[in-house]
């Protein structure tokens, strides 16, 4: 092996490792006024499926209100670089009711972790699979807080969970998002999150908007 060779692939190992830290390291919450990419944004504009026809209700209790405290397209954990630009931190108290957003199938469960220790990777969540083949997440969700099972059914808008600060999480908050495929519960490469608008709440074009607060209405 040539020493050019070799650093080269020194170099392209280092570059891989720091991705991989930003990534695990980037913390999960409110946003605490998370700057926009205002080209990711621009370049969002108008994906969004229309929200009278969405798929998708908000993942809470009809009644309910909560702010987004971080929203789509933001430089910090929701950037197109960890493909999380289009998920969601719904700010809302430990132990809050968390609802099947879209009909599916629970193809995985966590919720052995406390919270407010964060330490990434000790995330609990509920991941729901699609019959279109995309899956949506609901992570940072409290102590024992999941209501569901592996391979159960849900129907839309039916209690999964209680949300909650567990796992890389900055203060209590439901992060949700959509993935384009079987999406792991961890911040992956390997799965593109989708951009979604919510039919049962005030109008929303490209997105709830960060630092909003959105009704569940009846759907």
């Amino acid at each position: 092996m040539n020493m050019h060779f070799r650093s080269t692939l020194r170099a392209e190992l280092a570059s891989l490792i720091l991705i991989l830290v930003i990534v695990t390291l980037q913390g999960c919450g409110g946003g605490g006024g998370a700057a926009a990419d205002v080209s990711c944004a621009d370049t969002a504009a108008g994906t969004y499926p229309a929200q009278a026809t969405s798929a998708y209700v908000l993942p809470y209790s009809v009644g309910e209100t909560y702010m987004v405290g971080q929203g789509n397209c933001t430089n910090s954990s929701h950037s197109a670089t960890v493909n999380q630009q289009f998920a969601y931190d719904m700010l809302m108290p430990v132990g809050t009711a968390i609802v099947a957003s879209r009909a599916g199938m629970v193809v995985a469960v966590e919720e052995r972790y406390s919270d407010g220790t964060g330490i990434p990777g000790e995330e609990n969540y509920v991941v729901i699979r699609h019959s279109d083949g995309t899956t949506s997440r609901y992570i940072h969700l409290t102590t024992l807080g999941a209501s569901v099972t592996l391979q159960e059914v849900v129907v839309q808008g039916q209690i999964i969970g209680m949300s909650g600060h567990s796992g890389n999480s900055t203060e209590p908050h439901l992060h949700f998002d959509v993935g384009d495929g079987p999406c792991t519960p961890h911040v992956d490469t390997d799965c593109r999150s989708l951009p979604v608008n919510f039919r049962n709440t005030s109008p929303h074009v490209n997105g709830l908007l960060q630092g909003q607060s959105y009704t569940a209405e009846a759907f």
